[in-house]
Parts: C-alpha cells; structure tokens; sequence
C-alpha cells in the first residue's frame, strides 16, 4: 500500500531544506527510495539575458550555467547531509532545460511526487514556479508542502474533502497510506448551492464505510458554503496536517483553468495538500 519511491522537486529556493527533510521522513517512515530531482532555473527567466549577443551571448550562457551548476552543488550537500541523517536509499537528479513533459517523467516514474507551494503564491517565476504542472500533468498523486512545513509534522489530522467525483475518489485512494496511519481523519462533504446527484441519499456515509474497513478513523461531517473555503477554515480549526482533495480543472502544460475549489485552496493552503487528478 505505501509508496515505494518518491520523487521531490528542489530549486535552490526559501523552502528546500524543510521540502527535503519532509520527502526523507517520509521516505525513512515507508522504506522508500527518494529521488532528489534539482531543477535548474531556465536561462530565459532572467530578463537581462534577452539582449546577449556575439561574444556577449557565450558569456552569458558560461555565467549561466556556472551559476546552475554552483546551486545545486549546494543544495545537493543539504540532501545528502539529510540523506545521512535519515539513513535512507536516495538518488540524486539534475534537470536542466527540461520543461513540460520531459519534467513530468521524473514524477511518472515515482509513486508520490512532493513539489513546493504553487506559483500564485510565490514572488517571482520559476522553473518549478508552476506546482500545478506537477498535479495535472504527471498522472500521479501530487503533495505541495508549504515552505516552513516542519518534517515531523506527516499527517496525523487529516481532513479530506468529498463530493463523490472520480477525482475526490482517486484522492482518496492515493491518500490511504496517509489516511490508515492517520489518529484522526474528518471527511468533510460541502453542500455548495448546486446540487450534487453524485453524493446520493445519505452524502458520505458509503465513503465513510470504505474507509473503515482499512481501519481508518474517519468522521463524517456535512458542511455549508464554498467547498474550498470550508475545507481550509476547518484544517486551521482542526490544526490538521494534511488537507486531500481531488484537483479539478484543465490542463495543457502550463495553460490551466481552475474549479473554484481547487482555486481556493491553491491560494490559501497554509498546510501540505495532496492532490490527485
């Protein structure tokens, strides 16, 4: 049931030492193989470099990849300086002028994919500035963890977001490795103001019964209002450590278009969130 290798994408960026000190716990916790996979920054996000040409241009490209090479060798001594720490199988990959479906290839040949927050969120665009690249295009379940997320904090509240769709349905499955070790896990069904035929008679109850029978500490609880809303204000009351939720909208590498949940919580999630599309 649990993932036997996982795959966490680092920039050298505010976050990466706690985004891989939480992939290694997680790792340590599971048995599994971490892939560290270093995303250099692409050369055409620093604005300056438009106007090289000639001898100039060589420059530029030598400055560039000096200076990609220079941060991961740093940030390659934090994971292998965690690696030790957690005493877990590892590997080390650097991407460099891989975008799109060539970078989701690292993701595909994982079980679990561990990203940072998404770039609504950030100041400034990066390689990996689009989370959402990893959720919707990978084909595999996609944890964004905030940047100061402790690594001892691996879900033990747990709150899960329901609405009897094929993506809450397929978040639901990704998530039983988190769900069955989890103390407390609350399935929350949000009645928006649209009716939904596929919640049925008695909304969460079959889900719930699922669930318990892998052992999993479930408690049903209908709510009111805008789902994603509802979701994050009850994670912060339930100071809950993961938030599950199937992703929805579209995508085509780097051109997407949200559903207001989904939306939501990409712009206010304070805790790590595991997607699945």
């Amino acid at each position: 049931m649990t993932p036997k290798d996982i795959v966490v994408f680092v920039e050298e960026d505010a976050g990466r030492t706690n985004r891989l000190a939480f992939a290694a716990a997680l790792a340590k916790k599971w048995s599994a193989h971490l892939i560290a996979t270093f995303v250099a920054e692409g050369i055409d996000l620093e604005p300056s470099n438009s106007f090289a040409v000639g001898s100039a241009l060589k420059h530029t490209f030598q400055a560039y990849r000096a200076r990609n090479r220079a941060q991961e060798v740093r940030t390659r001594q934090i994971f292998d300086n965690i690696v030790d720490e957690f005493q877990i199988s590892s590997e080390w990959r650097y991407s460099e002028d891989e975008v799109g479906e060539a970078l989701m290839l690292h993701a595909r040949h994982a079980s679990l994919a561990i990203v940072g927050p998404p770039s609504i969120r950030r100041e400034s665009m990066t390689t990996l500035g689009l989370s959402e690249d990893v959720v919707f295009a990978s084909g595999r379940p996609s944890l964004l963890v905030p940047i100061d997320w402790p690594a001892h904090r691996i879900g033990k509240r747990i709150v899960v977001g329901w609405n009897g769709s094929r993506e809450a349905t397929r978040a639901i499955g990704n998530a039983l490795p988190f769900l069955m070790d989890a103390d407390q896990v609350h399935l929350l069904v949000v009645a928006e103001d649209k009716a939904n035929a596929l919640l049925g008679a008695d909304p969460g109850a079959d889900i719930s019964q699922h669930l318990a029978r892998y052992g999993v500490p479930v408690l049903l609880e209908h709510h009111q209002g805008n789902a994603g809303e509802v979701l994050l204000a009850r994670a912060r009351e339930l100071d809950a450590e993961i938030l599950v939720m199937g992703a929805y909208g579209h995508s085509k590498i780097s051109e997407f278009i949200f559903g207001g949940a989904t939306r939501a919580v990409l712009q206010g999630a304070e805790l790590p969130v595991l997607l699945s599309r």
